[in-house]
């Protein structure tokens, strides 16, 4: 035998285990399917499409691997109501391609014609006429397909909606589901027995380290003796994880009724951290460099007070505040806040201290509404000014608002009207009354289901009514250029000059339209247009000058919310006031 064919037969006898140390590469298409949520679903489960990376050995390994894939994706298509599914594999070899055609007969699609829901105490033979469970209120829609996931989601909404009427201990006893393959529709009868109806019981409080077991037993939403609802429940733990003083919050029951038809509960918390200490940096053109800094105590005496301080430093301004938050003062859902602050601000239009003391009470008034009001009063120094002055205020903030927006943070529907009046009397040698009054309505509209595109519009008045202007001292008139209106304007210097110098106003208008992009799940762009004007009447005159603004801002999307970073220009330049452009950078969106 030659060398050279010695060598031929052993490349030839090894070619084939090269092949298999390889693997054989492939694609998948899916065909016959037009429901693209069964579709994807499929995909998700098939071995095929989840193992591609890890080629088979072999044309019959990659066979074995179609095959094994038929009674998942069967299994998937009967979920959707397709009960008369059927899937085909075929392997197609064209040269060195690979291909695994998935076709899929879904067949017709079954309805869901009745869902029968019998519920009884003991025995099936004694119904429970005592709660009724409409389809409605379970989700349940007769006519429509007959998804599995409807019909079990269903099934537990049957047992929520029992929880909530006083039977806490129900249970599905049967479920049977007939499928009629003449009528191409499904019959879903469920057996279930409520058990006998319960109050709740004596609490355990569980877990408590620091916090006292009082302030949990202060924001129960039920009391003992009352019919039970597990809705009273979820409430209870939702307001218990918001004040942030737990990790976490479990509220279970007993699995058994006490003699006199009461049902024990056991409040269990692990308890997260009360103190802390907070420090940041951060820099716009307005304010320059800024450091802030602070420490909270969230649980005063164990009964969730707050007390906490925070100083704010920039190159215009350097504010102190510290404060007391007392939760639930004198009613459930109702806080009192005691605040000092020491502040001062030097910027075009004035320069300024204060000191200032107040106590305000706040209280949400419906899920939708949420109003304060307080008693302030502060100390005022103002000067380099057009009108210098010391005053003595005492002020009665009143506060409303409602919103049903989506969203604290990066509202994308629904709208939010705010309005806060504040009367005010001057103390000191002019004795003068003045009354300042805002309303500001801000309306979101997104075009898609997704939100990527919103348009969000703001609309803000203010009124100032007082024997004139010199009534009011300049740093509480209305002076615009600021972040939240006709951003790129030099800040507060929107208003009357004199003498160059902004003298303020005791009315202004602002409106602002924003088009909110969410191009990527963390990048947004938000092309922006400010319009507004500051007037010395009570009320807007709506001619003279109006002072425009346009900019694009940026956003990343985080956890706690959008980073924003807005670039503005003012479209009326004034020579010798405004810059070129404006940046502000905070977190959430500007309205």
């Amino acid at each position: 035998m030659s060398t050279r064919f010695f060598i031929a037969t052993l490349f030839c006898s090894l070619l084939p285990v090269s092949l298999v140390a390889g693997g054989i590469s492939y694609s998948v298409d899916f065909e016959g399917l037009n429901d693209s949520k069964a579709l994807k679903e499929i995909k998700l489960a098939s071995h095929l499409t989840s193992l591609k990376k890890r080629p088979p050995a072999s044309i019959n390994a990659l066979r074995y691997r179609a095959e094994s894939d038929i009674p998942a994706l069967l299994k998937i298509l009967q979920a959707h109501g397709y009960y008369e599914a059927s899937v085909d594999v075929q392997i197609v070899e064209i040269y060195s391609d690979v291909n695994v055609v998935v076709r899929i007969n879904p067949g017709p699609r079954y309805s869901l014609e009745s869902f029968d829901i019998q519920l009884y105490c003991e025995s099936p033979k004694i119904e429970n006429t005592c709660c009724t469970v409409p389809l409605e209120d379970i989700g349940v829609q007769l006519g429509k397909p007959a998804l599995t996931e409807a019909i079990l989601n269903g099934e537990m909404r049957v047992l929520q909606r029992l929880s909530e009427c006083g039977y806490p201990l129900a249970k599905v006893e049967s479920r049977e589901v007939v499928v009629d393959g003449k009528t191409k529709e499904v019959n879903v009868s469920l057996k279930v027995k409520t058990g006998e109806k319960a109050e709740f019981g004596p609490t355990a409080i569980v877990g408590t380290t620091r916090v006292k077991p009082r302030y949990i037993r202060q924001k129960l939403q039920w009391k003992e003796g009352e019919e039970y609802d597990s809705s009273l429940v979820e409430k209870t733990q939702n307001v218990l994880v918001d004040t942030g003083l737990f990790n976490s919050v479990l509220i279970t029951h007993e699995e058994t009724l006490s003699a006199n038809g009461e049902i024990p509960l056991r409040v269990e918390v692990s308890e997260s951290k009360h103190k802390n200490v907070n420090f940041g940096v951060s820099y716009q053109t307005v304010f320059g460099p800024g450091f802030t800094f602070g420490w909270a105590n969230s649980n005063v005496g164990g009964m969730g007070r707050t007390l906490s301080l925070q100083g704010d430093i920039t190159r215009i301004s350097q504010t102190g505040v510290m404060t007391y938050l007392h939760p639930d003062f004198g009613r459930i859902g109702q806080d009192m806040i005691a605040q000092g602050q020491a502040a001062h601000e030097d910027i075009f239009a004035y320069s300024m201290r204060s000191y200032s003391l107040m106590d305000r009470f706040e209280r949400q008034i419906n899920l939708k509404t949420r109003g304060s009001l307080g008693l302030k009063g502060s100390r005022l120094y103002v000067t380099e000014s057009v009108q210098n002055g010391n005053f003595w205020l005492l002020e009665m903030p009143l506060y409303l608002r409602w919103s049903n927006a989506n969203s604290l943070l990066n509202p994308t529907r629904g709208a939010t009207i705010q309005y806060t009046v504040t009367p005010a009397f001057n103390i000191a040698d002019s004795k003068e009354v003045y009354l300042t009054q805002q309303l500001t309505a801000g309306v979101y509209n997104a075009l898609d289901s997704k939100a990527r595109v919103v348009f969000a519009n703001k609309l803000t008045f203010g009124s100032i009514t007082s024997n004139g202007l010199l009534a009011v001292p300049l740093c509480n008139r209305f002076l615009g250029g600021t972040e939240e209106d006709l951003r790129g304007y030099r800040y507060k210097s929107v208003s009357p000059l004199k003498k160059g110098k902004p003298l303020g106003g005791r009315s202004a208008i602002y409106y602002t339209f924003e088009t909110r992009f969410r191009l990527t799940e963390t990048i947004g762009l938000v092309p922006f247009f400010d319009l507004g004007s500051v007037y010395t009447t009570e009320y807007p005159k709506m001619d003279g000058k109006w002072f425009k603004s346009a900019g694009l801002g940026f956003r990343f999307f985080t956890f706690m919310g959008p980073f924003r970073v807005d670039l503005a220009f003012p479209l009326d330049r004034r020579k010798g006031i405004d810059g070129a452009f404006k940046v502000y950078v905070s977190i959430g969106q500007m309205f």
